[in-house]
């Protein structure tokens, strides 16, 4: 009895991935090869366990740095604050890696990973010559706002803004009254931060 059950079990077992695709992060998608009405070829599934976003800040001209912060209610409050400059001691993500090249260094391909709490704009090797056109922004999972309620790549109420710095004054509206933001979205998410 129990020979003959076997190879039924082995089989219903292998179809369930079939029957109604697979579920992932609470997205339907259809397992791998799987068909399709209309001969598309279906999506080739994948389980994406990156809980690190990763964030390209674009700066360039006198902007060396920047404040960024995320919500879940299009900032009626914050989740997430960092200061790339020395006023970073109010900020709630204290290991936050953030990357920049710097132009007038002998190899101005390297990233070179920021001292934190201390402004970009100090660590360039060319103080008034040297362009930070844009910085990766690794957050990290020390945050005073526990980052498993918030931090994921399926939270479709998750938004990002951010404004340039000069290292002292943040980027103005062109009137000088408002602090000018821009919207920025993860360009990724990732297991691990990267370490160059």
């Amino acid at each position: 009895m129990r020979a003959r059950c076997l190879p039924i079990l082995l089989g219903v077992l292998w179809a369930l991935p079939c029957l109604g695709g697979w579920i992932l992060d609470g997205q339907p998608l259809a397992p791998a090869g799987g068909g399709t009405s209309g001969g598309s070829t279906g999506v080739v599934v994948s389980v994406d366990e990156g809980t690190f976003p990763v964030l390209r800040l674009e700066l360039g001209g006198r902007w060396t740095d920047f404040m960024l912060k995320a919500s879940t209610d299009n900032f009626a409050t914050v989740v997430y604050e960092v200061v790339s400059a020395a006023t970073n001691a109010a900020a709630d993500d204290t290991n936050v890696w953030v990357y920049f090249c710097d132009d007038y260094r002998p190899d101005s391909r390297g990233w070179i990973r920021a001292t934190n709490a201390v402004p970009i704009g100090e660590q360039l090797a060319d103080a008034v010559n040297s362009e930070v056109t844009a910085t990766m922004v690794f957050p990290s999972h020390e945050c005073a706002v526990d980052w498993q309620g918030w931090m994921t790549r399926t939270n479709s109420r998750l938004v990002w803004s951010y404004t340039r710095m000069d290292g002292a004054e943040f980027e103005m509206n062109s009137g000088g009254t408002r602090v000018h933001w821009s919207p920025v979205v993860p360009v990724a998410w990732v297991k691990e931060r990267t370490t160059p």
